[in-house]
């Protein structure tokens, strides 16, 4: 008897290590190979990665502020897949070697801005899950992929690969938030469509006993083609904002333990002639100030606008400080783009600088270096009102590298437990160490003729791989050994006709079957 109690003692200390394991946003890898390190917060420096990214990108990094990986959807050849052309581009994940990891490309996603972010696994202090969405009808859906970080000798490996788990047009907002036990995480996103009025939240849970769709709740302005979007938490997590490119800014209350949203508040509705189209947005570290970026739709002009808005005013639009305005003739050519908070307290802004003189890729030309793109704008105090922010236009070189619109789009990673409230205290218990039951995913992309094959839970260690077709003849069949629980496979199906096909997974200690249709 004491030997066991002692046992569960030592699982319980695991489990509960796990639940503090603290990681940090000091690392931001964006833009044409440009970085920034926050390790030191009060003197970050110019950095440099291998992205060449218009929009999408993530990153994470451990206690000590040094990188582990980080990803993006690239606008450049070398990251794309081999022919036939495709017309949107794969996503990347790439660890702090600047090497792409092991089974880390083809992840679904496309060229947007807030599509993709990272999330620790509680059950296990080397894996992370990459969340990822499809926006357009021809690239729908969302998607999650599991990364080891421990195999393959710390270079990393993606032990499961897009597995689907909505198909509906998904708003570019991915945006995650830890749980009020100060372990566990929430994923929101939310719907889209050119047609239909929409006011969606989708939210899953991720815990030690895994993935799941917590809920689904209707709540706030219903809205049509906001695929645009951006979901920001303040800084206490007890709430968030949401503003589309429709002119809406929205506020929200929410649960951090229950995951309830609630207190729908309206602070600058839709207009029906003109409207500011905003492209993001960030709170001060107090919360008391709203920075956003946009521009306006349905005038001649073609400015956007970098403005501070007072949270505390009786007015909030009336209370819009215009920081920085960038005219051009073409609005693509001189444009503001994302703004973040930074994990030093300041605030980073983005802006293109003739971003299409070399094509619809975004990619600029060799030539083509400036004040706009080789610098960042920064709010250096952003709790103050008006001139007190102390904002400096294009201050933070870059080092020799240059950005376009987009900014990492992680989650606060240090974000606490919610002190004093009903889940505050993690109680630890078996339950939280049981694993899920095994499962076969199969997801099938038409365009890249390729099927994702995702097991996990396995408990055998020898594994047979088999295809066959509806009529049972057997196409493929591949065996091996599996050096974890999980199995995955882009199961390229160029070279195959239309119709349905089954999936067969044997090990010494399960058989999993599936099917899919290769349209």
């Amino acid at each position: 008897m004491k030997v066991v109690k002692s046992l569960l003692v030592f699982v319980l200390l695991i489990v509960a290590g796990l639940a503090n394991a603290q990681f940090t946003d000091r690392f931001w890898a964006f833009g044409d190979s440009a970085a920034i390190n926050f390790k030191n917060l009060s003197n970050p420096l110019p950095d440099s990665s291998i992205l060449r990214v218009r929009g999408t990108c993530v990153s994470i990094c451990d206690s000590l502020g040094d990188l582990i990986f980080y990803g993006g959807t690239p606008n450049q050849t070398i990251f794309r897949p081999p022919s036939p052309p495709y017309t949107y581009d794969w996503g990347f994940l790439i660890n702090k070697n600047h090497n792409i990891i092991t089974n880390g490309d083809s992840l679904k996603a496309l060229e947007w801005y807030n599509e993709m972010t990272i999330v620790p696994n509680p059950a296990n202090i080397n894996q992370f899950y990459i969340f990822t969405a499809g926006e357009t009808p021809i690239n729908q859906g969302f998607y999650y992929s599991l990364l080891d970080m421990s195999l393959n000798n710390g270079a990393g490996y993606v032990l499961q690969k897009n597995v689907q788990l909505q198909i509906f047009q998904t708003a570019d907002c991915v945006t995650a938030i830890k749980h009020g036990n100060g372990r566990d995480w929430w994923v929101m996103i939310r719907d889209w469509s050119y047609t239909q009025q929409l006011n969606n939240f989708y939210l899953y849970l991720i815990s030690p006993n895994g993935l799941s769709l917590h809920s689904q709740q209707q709540i706030g302005s219903a809205y049509i083609n906001g695929g645009l979007q951006r979901l920001e938490f303040n800084n206490a997590g007890n709430s968030f904002f949401s503003c589309t490119n429709g002119g809406l800014i929205e506020r929200f209350d929410f649960d951090r333990c229950t995951g309830v949203i609630s207190n729908d508040t309206i602070l600058a509705p839709r207009a029906t002639t003109w409207r500011r189209n905003y492209w993001s947005m960030a709170l001060s570290p107090d919360d008391t100030k709203l920075y956003t970026t946009s521009f306006l739709a349905g005038t001649s002009s073609d400015t956007s606008y970098f403005v501070q808005y007072d949270l505390n005013a009786s007015d909030f639009l009336a209370s819009g400080d215009t920081l920085l305005a960038l005219p051009a003739s073409n609005l693509n050519s001189q444009e503001i783009g994302l703004v973040q908070l930074g994990p030093d307290g300041k605030i980073y802004l983005t802006a293109e600088g003739n971003s299409l003189d070399c094509g619809f890729d975004y990619l600029y030309c060799d030539t083509t270096w400036n004040l706009v793109n080789t610098n960042l704008s920064v709010v250096n105090n952003p709790n103050g009102l008006g001139a007190a922010c102390n904002f400096q236009p294009f201050s933070f070189y870059l080092g020799g590298h240059r950005a376009y619109a987009g900014l990492p789009n992680n989650p606060n990673y240090e974000l606490g437990p919610l002190r004093g409230s009903a889940c505050d205290t993690l109680t630890v218990g078996i339950k939280d160490i049981i694993n899920e039951a095994n499962s076969l995913a199969i997801f099938y992309d038409a365009g890249w003729s390729t099927a994702f094959i995702n097991a996990k839970n396995l408990r055998g260690r020898n594994f047979q791989f088999q295809l066959f077709s509806i009529n049972g003849e057997l196409l493929k069949q591949e065996s091996g050994k599996l050096s974890s629980e999980y199995y995955t496979q882009n199961l390229n199906m160029s070279s195959f006709s239309t119709g349905v096909y089954i999936v067969r997974l044997v090990t010494d200690k399960e058989v999993l079957t599936g099917r899919f249709v290769k349209n």
